[in-house]
């Protein structure tokens, strides 16, 4: 993969900055049990001059045949440059995440953007990407569609974020199917409460299946 994905630090630090305060934990968090074990989520800005493509996918399959993409682009300070959030045709899960990068990716060309983090919460499609793993969920014209786009910045980092840290996105993609559209500065009032969030550096509580030994 051309894209270097080395140019930034593989772990995703709390990075101080004019967008995060204290760190807050999620209301919807749980009182902590001794005996959970869970990990702290939290969405992280980019580095000064890089841009942060969120993207998801959302697949019904209730026979209803919906399907939708979304994905915001924000600054190193946190504040939304761009959302989407669009109907697509009803296919599988990876398939549909794919579709939901490459809307972004292109987005974020439309814009002149040169350094862009991307993060999703689809951990096949990441690993594929930075050439981890060599399972896929895609097609191979899909795969070279992405590997296209990302080799046309200048500076690009793939990773991976749990749902919990991909609020912004996930809320894009249940937007899609009540009100679809591409915003630029401003957008819908469930978009922006989540995007505050990230920016004051609200935690989210994930749940962690225990092992047995």
């Amino acid at each position: 993969m051309a894209c270097p994905t080395s140019l930034l630090p593989a772990a995703a630090p709390f990075l101080a900055g004019p967008c995060h305060r204290a760190p807050q934990l999620s209301p919807s968090a749980r009182p902590f049990q001794p005996s959970s074990r869970v990990v702290l989520v939290q969405w992280t800005p980019p580095p000064r001059g890089w841009f942060k493509i969120n993207f998801d996918g959302s697949v019904y399959h209730d026979g209803s045949g919906r399907a939708s993409i979304g994905g915001a682009i924000r600054d190193s300070a946190g504040r939304v440059l761009l959302a989407f959030a669009e109907p697509t045709e009803h296919s599988t899960v990876g398939i549909v995440e794919a579709r939901a990068m490459v809307r972004g990716l292109r987005l974020a060309l439309g814009l002149g953007l040169r350094r862009v983090v991307v993060e999703g919460d689809d951990l096949v499609l990441v690993q594929l990407l930075r050439g981890e793993e060599t399972q896929t969920r895609i097609p191979v014209a899909m795969q070279e569609e992405l590997y296209g786009l990302l080799r046309c910045f200048d500076g690009c980092d793939v990773r991976h974020v749990y749902r919990e840290g991909n609020t912004v996105a996930h809320t894009l993609c249940r937007q899609a199917y009540h009100g679809p559209g591409v915003w630029v500065g401003i957008v819908p009032s469930a978009v922006f409460e989540k995007a505050e969030d990230d920016r004051r550096g609200v935690l989210h509580e994930r749940e962690v299946v225990r092992r047995l030994a």
